[in-house]
């Protein structure tokens, strides 16, 4: 009896670790690959039309992408450069935080 207990114990802890192994493997997304998606002339810029031609998994309505475009264009030229990008997402604009500045 014992010996069946220890083989499921060990088959429990093998799937946690298995489990806990799967949820470290997920990454971040990759700055440089999402930035390339959205520049499909590869001038490395992003602009507005380019932003807004992007799919996404749920449809945003156009004022709505214009309002993320603009908080991404840090410098308000009209385009994003892969600096704007990266500094956007890592203080996550452009993801739905309701954060007024």
């Amino acid at each position: 009896m014992t010996s069946k207990n220890l083989k499921f114990g060990l088959a429990v802890m093998a799937l946690c670790a298995v489990t806990i192994t799967n949820a470290q493997d997920k990454k971040k997304p990759d700055p440089e690959k999402m930035f390339a998606s959205y520049d499909t002339d590869e001038d490395k810029l992003i602009t507005l039309d380019e932003f807004k031609a992007k799919k996404r998994k749920k449809e945003m309505e156009a004022e709505v992408l214009e309002k993320r475009f603009a908080k991404m264009d840090a410098d308000s030229n009209g385009s994003v450069t892969f600096e704007e990008f990266k500094a956007g997402m890592a203080k996550g604009k452009g993801k739905g935080n309701n954060k007024k500045n």
